[in-house]
């Protein structure tokens, strides 16, 4: 006798109520629990779980450069930081004063009307008068609708680490306090001063500024889902958002300018 492989038992299987049958789709509950994540994480998905090849010695390295400045893209840093943890990293250039990008990333009820596919930014009560906010991402898979939430506390600091870095430097802290996907989610915002030039056409005394915004985060999934499974995801997500809220602040300058509030 032939040997027949037996189908995946039935606590293994996720179906959709209507069509699962008739497609014969089936979901693992880690895969379940990855397309959840890259909900949360709020980018399209476009490409397979596994992660494009880094180079050799920067794999070696336990740090994976992506993206290319000389294209005009946002590049990221994807750095090993434990067996099954991240720290991720990326900054863009934004065509407007601190002031504007700080309006944007303090706006915590208004930040889904900004970051594609964040459903839902909302404050929530925070035992010790803190900054308490709730988030929930969504994805559209094979007609199936995948969500991920997580609550975290913002910490709103002014300053940097030296006195060079303190000069304008603005920081939003954050760190996770409730998640089903994550066990670690925590990072900063930071947003500084990167240049001055003087106003085409404007007083000796106007001048037109630029601010460099950055994002950091360290996450580590809960339970067994792979981190590497989720690198082609990130890969995404963090320059999409970091455009997406530079695009909001320069718009927030500009209407500043035309003097609209």
């Amino acid at each position: 006798g032939r040997v027949q492989s037996k189908p995946p038992p039935a606590s293994a299987r996720w179906r959709s109520p209507a069509s699962s049958d008739a497609l014969g789709l089936w979901f693992s509950r880690d895969m379940l629990s990855v397309l959840a994540i890259a909900a949360a994480l709020n980018v399209p998905l476009r490409q397979a779980v596994v992660p494009r090849a880094a180079h050799p010695l920067a794999r070696a390295a336990g740090v994976m450069q992506t993206d290319n400045i000389a294209t005009g893209a946002v590049p990221v840093s994807i750095s090993t930081t434990g067996f099954n943890s991240r720290c991720i990293s990326a900054s863009i250039v934004v065509s407007a004063p601190p002031e504007a990008v700080w309006a944007i990333l303090t706006d915590y009820d208004n930040l889904s009307t900004h970051v594609p596919n964040l459903v839902s930014s909302e404050l929530r009560p925070h035992p010790t008068g803190g900054i308490r906010l709730f988030q929930e991402g969504a994805q559209r898979i094979v007609g199936f609708d995948f969500r991920a939430s997580l609550t975290m506390d913002m910490t709103e600091r002014k300053g940097g680490n030296d006195a060079r870095e303190a000069r304008g430097m603005r920081r939003i802290e954050f760190s996770l306090i409730e998640s089903a996907m994550f066990g670690a989610f925590e990072g900063e915002w930071r947003v500084q001063p990167y240049s001055r030039t003087r106003a085409r056409g404007g007083s000796r005394d106007a001048f037109e500024y630029t601010t460099r915004l950055s994002y950091k985060v360290d996450i580590t999934p809960r339970g067994l889902v792979p981190v590497p499974a989720l690198e082609w995801r990130i890969r995404e997500d963090v320059p999409l958002n970091l455009r997406a809220v530079r695009a909001a602040a320069e718009k927030l300058h500009a209407r500043r300018q035309r003097g609209e509030s």
